[in-house]
Formats: C-alpha cells, structure tokens, sequence
C-alpha cells in the first residue's frame, strides 16, 4: 500500500514486485543500522526504517524524506534514520542475523513464517490493536504474518493476487474474444496456438532469478495442489504429489507440440514484461500492477492490456487456488518496546492510512494521475467493504485506467481462495524449480516427473535447515 501526507504534499509512487520470485529489486535492510545501535538522539526514540529510494531516483528520494520530516513533525519525540540499501535474497538472513538491520523492515510474504520461527521480527499484537479500524482488518490481508497462535507479526504493504495478463489486439488477430480470456488451462492452450498462427508467442514463461519457481507455484496452485505440505510439526516437501508435474506437462505440451511458447525460454521478468508491452507476447502470468511499467517503462498500448483471473485446472474444484503476494512491514525483534511503539506508528503513518482513509487516497491518487502512473487499478483491500468502499470509491473519481480491461479479473477474483507462498525456505524452493522449468522448456525429452525429484532433493536441505 502507498501514502501520501498533507503538509508538506508529497507523491510517492508504489513499488510492486513479483514478491515470490525477488526477480526485482526491493528495498528492505541494510548493513550498519541494527536496531540494537539505535536509541536515543537528544531524548527521542530513534528507529532506522526501509524504503528509501536511492540516489538514482532523487525525486522521490526527496518525497520519502518529506514524509520522514512530515512523521516527525506530527511525533516530535520519534526520530527516522530511513535507509536504501537494497533487498536480497542472498544477503538477508545472515545481516538480519547479525542484528545489521533496521527497526522496520519491508519483505515479501515469502518471508514472515521463517522469521517468526527463528524469533527474528516482535509480535506486534499489542500495537495493532490501538491502529485505526484494527478491529476492520480484513484477515486475509492479515495472515502471512500471522503465527499459528494468532499473534500478528506485520502488517501490509502491498498484497496481490496473480492472474492472466494478455494482449487484446492479439486476440482479436487470432479470431478470440478479447472479453472472454481463458478461465481454463486447456483454454489458455488452445488459445496459445491460435496466437502463435499469428506469428506471436502464444503464451510465455518467466524461468530464471527465481520466477520460474514463483510462476510454477501459481500454476501448481490453480491445479489445486501445494508446494509444501505439514507433516506432524514440521513441513515437507509436496512436489512429487501430482499438480506440479501436471503444470509442467502442461508447459512441456505448449511448448514441444504445440510450439506455442516461442523460442527463448531463458527469460526474466523484466524480459517477459518488456516483450509483452511490445506486442510480441498474448499471454503470460502476472499482476495488475505491472501495468505501471507497462506503459511508464515500455511504453505499452493501454487499450491492448487485458488482465483476467488465473486459469484453473478443469476438475480442480475447491481446491484451486489463487498464489497471494506482496509485501510486510514488521518490526525487528532487536527493538525496545518504545522503538517497537514507534514504528507501528511509522508502518500507520506511511503504508497502512490510505487504505482506510478517503482523504489521503484520494490525495495520492492525484499525485500519482499527476505522474501519469496508474490509478484504479484492482486491489486486494486489507480493511472490510465498510473501511475500503469509501477508500476505493475516492481513488475510483481519478481513474485513468481502461477499467474494461480489468473487468474479467475483478468479476472473477472473488471466485478464487487465496493462498499464501510456500511457508518454508520458499525463495531456496524457487530457485531448485527454476531449472526444472527451463529443463522442460529446453529439453524435449525432460521428464517432468523426474525434473520436480531432482528440484526435491536440491531444496531439501534448506526446507530442513529452516525449520
């Protein structure tokens, strides 16, 4: 979720990643701020906090420290030190380990359930209780934090839910209905082909930096299966269980038979998404907020964008599900309770206001009409209809998106569970099914079955040493 603050005006624009996959770049620790090294400046309560934009975007660089100046100004006895080093996969665990992070971080929902297993991040239970509309919370937007005795260890940043983006104008070249996509994987295959005739990629995969395991989890997901299952106390790998390798033979069969999938395969998100834009993609897998660099980085056709829910599996039912991701601001366990106090006010101020005030929705979605960056886009709300009707009816006066194009995923979003990323060592699982997906997409004779026990074993270790 965004912010904006009154005095002085600021237009701070939404970041949005692929959380699951950490292909792009987020901003969320860095060494030399421990919360432990942070304590009183002149009497005040002094907290380091995330989100910083670097250097290379000094305008709204400058926007974050207004905010930072706005907060400290409506709480004299609080004191920001705000950071920028960047996000990493890599890198995180061991800084966090180190108590070389800061009070509030910002990490994907892949990473909650590890750090509260590992006493890494404070519940903040307490503190949630007195926030504006606590008891409104939707507890969807609640859960990735949440612990399995209830206690709430962040809070939202930004929460989506993955779906079909494909290009309208393709669509109709193929002779498909660009208001009807695909609500099946058998559709999608179909339609892939028809696309291809065109002489375009029918439907393409992200395989590498993660994604590949991040898009085969969603898959693996809308065949109503899992990537880890609870096995007494701990979890365990669910791989080899079936829905995965259909997803595989799935993408095997596009890609072998019906030569739908074009002919790079080895293709980040940032590849995938500059493609789509260019018109040379129909389908692939994605959010709504990618609309945002479709058209300010790529320069994309705002008419030719379509989004729809992810496709199911026929015969799935129930079990099917949609992949949840995005961000969570929590707080370091290393923070004293005054520092502790102190960021949720922070986490209030910065991320969660315009989720349930009018006023500062509206604001912010000004500003960022003002940017020419997307408004109205479709949402996951983290309050009930009562807090975010009023919330999404301000923001909906300032639209400038083709609502048209959206409307397949908003009609159907409701239809469709959500369910969180993989709760153990999810980012190692991505990385071991990564190539298990470019296996099946650049050897013909790959064998699935075979590809998933192979991603079992190299992600075994990691399953194990996290828990």
């Amino acid at each position: 979720m965004v912010v904006t603050v009154p005095t002085p005006k600021i237009r701070r624009r939404r970041v949005m990643t692929g959380a699951g996959a950490l292909a792009l770049t987020l901003v969320a620790t860095t060494a030399g701020c421990s919360s432990d090294s942070v304590g009183a400046d002149s009497g005040k309560i002094t907290i380091t906090v995330a989100g910083m934009p670097a250097t290379t975007s000094p305008t709204t660089r400058q926007q974050f420290l207004d905010a930072v100046a706005a907060f400290e100004k409506a709480n004299p006895t609080i004191k920001i030190k705000p950071t920028d080093t960047q996000w990493d996969a890599r890198t995180f665990a061991a800084r966090l380990a180190g108590g070389n992070a800061e009070t509030v971080l910002t990490v994907p929902l892949t990473e909650p359930p590890g750090l509260i297993a590992r006493r890494q991040i404070a519940d903040l239970s307490g503190e949630i209780k007195d926030l504006p509309h606590a008891k409104d919370f939707d507890q969807r937007a609640l859960a990735p934090a949440t612990a399995a005795d209830g206690k709430v260890y962040g809070l939202p940043v930004t929460e989506y839910a993955l779906g079909l983006v494909y290009n309208r104008a393709l669509f109709a070249k193929a002779g498909l209905d660009p208001d009807k996509p695909p609500s099946t994987w058998d559709e999608v295959r179909a339609a892939a082909k028809k696309i291809a005739a065109t002489g375009a990629t029918g439907y393409t995969q992200m395989t590498v930096k993660n994604t590949g395991g991040w898009i085969l989890t969603a898959m693996t997901y809308s065949y109503g299966g899992r990537m880890e299952k609870k096995q007494g106390d701990r979890y365990v790998s669910a791989l080899q269980e079936g829905p995965a390798e259909s997803a595989l033979k799935q993408l095997s069969a596009m890609r072998w038979q019906d030569d739908s999938m074009g002919s790079s395969q080895l293709l980040t998100q940032q590849d995938a998404e500059r493609d789509f834009a260019a018109g040379k993609i129909g389908m692939m897998i994605g959010t709504a907020f990618s609309y945002n660099r479709y058209i300010t980085q790529y320069s994309g056709k705002p008419a030719d964008f379509g989004m729809a829910v992810i496709p199911r599996q026929a015969g799935a039912g129930s079990t099917a599900t949609t992949l949840l991701g995005g961000l969570v601001a929590a707080v370091s366990a290393r923070a004293t309770p005054a520092q502790r106090a102190a960021a949720v006010k922070w986490i209030n101020y910065f991320y969660l206001k315009p989720a349930y005030d009018p006023a500062a929705a509206e604001e912010l979605a000004l500003a960022n009409a003002a940017d020419k960056l997307a408004v109205g886009l479709p949402t996951l709300p983290f309050y009930n209809a009562a807090v975010s009707g009023p919330v999404n009816a301000a923001i909906d006066k300032h639209a400038n998106i083709p609502a048209k194009n959206f409307a397949p995923y908003v009609r159907d979003i409701g239809e469709l569970p959500y369910q969180v990323e993989p709760p153990v060592a999810a980012q190692e699982l991505y990385g071991a099914l990564d190539t298990a997906v470019q296996a099946v997409l650049t050897r013909e004779n790959a064998d699935p079955g075979e590809e998933l026990a192979k991603a079992t074993a190299r992600s075994k270790s990691a399953l194990e040493l996290a828990q």
